[in-house]
């Protein structure tokens, strides 16, 4: 008979009269048996030791880097341990053989959380990370019961992937075509910031095109993926580039008209086609959604740091994003063999598991879990404060205002955390991050479009960028 050893371990939130956000870290270490973790070994009568540590050294920071966030890092540790030793700072865990480490990411309004931890009989554990979630709040979004495919998402699979795996070498060309060779005239690898968009969000799109242009970065940096050929000469009017390939499947027209919505969904699969699209072409690659800011450019700052991958902090500390909590709308990803597996695996998972959910960061979570495990993906999250989410505008208006103020620059600002297109430009107005007038040609789809064409039959060198920003909106030049 096997026996399951279940202990409940009730978090509660002794430092939340301190800090509103807490954060702690939990490990369970495994010393016997040649175990991965206490979640994998056989079972053993073992006496339980349960300790509460409560000074930030105490956290095993040279293992726990992986899921580091800066602006909230661990505070507390519950330990759980085979015997009466607890690791400490100071002997660096030298007694351990195996270690297994996880955030439970509490937060003041989203208060207690319980883990379980099971002891499972040899030759039926998993090979990845094992963090399955219940009660009502996981009953649509656990991403470890609820992703795999149905009938219904099958069919998706059919229809996206094969045209898609077939017609690679020649969208390889035609990416490399866009934006020429990734290593540049002194054998450096080239950076390029990867988006999508559909007439929905031609409008957000131009606004990040006048940030960028603000802070003078290279545009022809910027390639958008978009849903049509009319599409491409409106991107590239902004002075952007532009790529389009029914092989890569049929985008919406419209925007989402709320978070999760079927065409959210279908919007996901071209955010893992762009990125895998030009990962195998050989640069290195910052996807970012349409919905973005630039105060400052960040890929000088993300090329310097030493993760795979690196994303920005979600700021949601829900059981549905741990335990990495990152936001699958800004990550900048470095060419390597990992990241080419991590992406191969996303590509494969897209279209029956994303097709289903309606949810890239969903998936992408999991897949995170299983190239950290299985060959060390090196993921770093990014300081919330130097890269902000939707998170800061509607919790953190001490922290806004700064930005409002220009007291504060960050790198980017992200207006996620908001259900529709229409709020993102109403919020991004309050804050002064919106560079566009109240001018059809400039925020309609279909009217900029209309403009473009009219442009061209005259023959004429303007481009709308130059039309619509707004440059008296725009923020100084650092340092000049």
């Amino acid at each position: 008979k096997f026996i399951l050893q279940l202990l409940y371990i009730l978090l509660i939130d002794i430092n939340l009269l301190i800090t509103s956000t807490t954060n702690k870290l939990l490990a369970f270490v495994n010393r016997t048996n040649n175990c991965i973790d206490i979640l994998q070994c056989p079972y053993v009568n073992i006496t339980l030791s349960l300790q509460l540590h409560h000074v930030p050294s105490s956290i095993p920071k040279d293992i726990f880097t992986s899921l580091h966030h800066p602006a909230t890092p661990a505070k507390w540790a519950y330990m759980l341990t085979e015997n009466n030793y607890i690791p400490n700072y100071e002997d660096n865990y030298k007694e351990c053989n195996e270690i297994y480490l996880t955030r439970s990411g509490q937060r003041a309004n989203q208060p207690n959380k319980c883990y379980a931890v099971a002891k499972v009989p040899k030759g039926m554990e998993s090979i990845i990370q094992s963090s399955h979630r219940i009660g009502v709040t996981a009953l649509t979004l656990n991403q470890y019961q609820k992703d795999f495919p149905r009938d219904e998402s099958l069919k998706e699979e059919e229809s996206l992937l094969p045209p898609l795996i077939n017609n690679l070498s020649n969208l390889k060309k035609q990416f490399i075509n866009k934006l020429g060779s990734p290593i540049d005239s002194n054998g450096n690898r080239k950076d390029v910031v990867v988006m999508v968009a559909n007439e929905g969000v031609m409008d957000l799109v131009l606004n990040f095109i006048c940030s960028a242009e603000s802070i003078n970065f290279d545009l022809n940096k910027i390639i958008v993926f978009v849903g049509n050929l009319e599409n491409v000469l409106l991107i590239e009017s902004m002075g952007a580039k532009a790529i389009y390939n029914e092989a890569l499947g049929v985008m919406p027209s419209e925007a989402a008209k709320g978070y999760l919505d079927h065409t959210f969904g279908s919007m996901m699969w071209f955010k893992t086609t762009s990125v895998f699209l030009a990962l195998q072409c050989g640069y290195n690659v910052l996807f970012q959604d349409a919905d973005l800011v630039w105060m400052k450019d960040p890929l000088p700052h993300l090329n310097q740091l030493r993760g795979d991958i690196l994303f920005m902090d979600d700021g949601a500390r829900t059981p549905r994003y741990t335990p990495l909590f990152v936001n699958s709308g800004f990550y900048y990803v470095k060419y390597n063999n990992r990241t080419l597996y991590f992406q191969e695996r996303m590509i494969k998972s897209g279209p029956s598991e994303i097709g289903f959910s309606h949810s890239h960061q969903q998936v992408l979570t999991k897949q995170l879990a299983e190239s950290l495990q299985l060959f060390g993906l090196q993921i770093e999250v990014l300081d919330i404060l130097l890269y902000p989410s939707g998170q800061a505008y509607h919790e953190n208006k001490k922290y806004l205002q700064g930005v409002i103020d220009r007291t504060y620059r960050p790198y980017v600002f992200h207006m996620c955390w908001t259900d529709n297109r229409v709020n993102k430009v109403v919020f991004f107005k309050e804050i002064n991050l919106w560079y566009l007038p109240d001018r059809s040609e400039c925020i309609d789809s279909s009217a900029m479009l209309k403009h473009v064409n009219y442009m061209n039959t005259l023959n004429s060198n303007r481009i709308i960028r130059n039309e619509c920003c707004l440059k008296e909106k725009y923020w100084p030049i650092e340092n000049s």
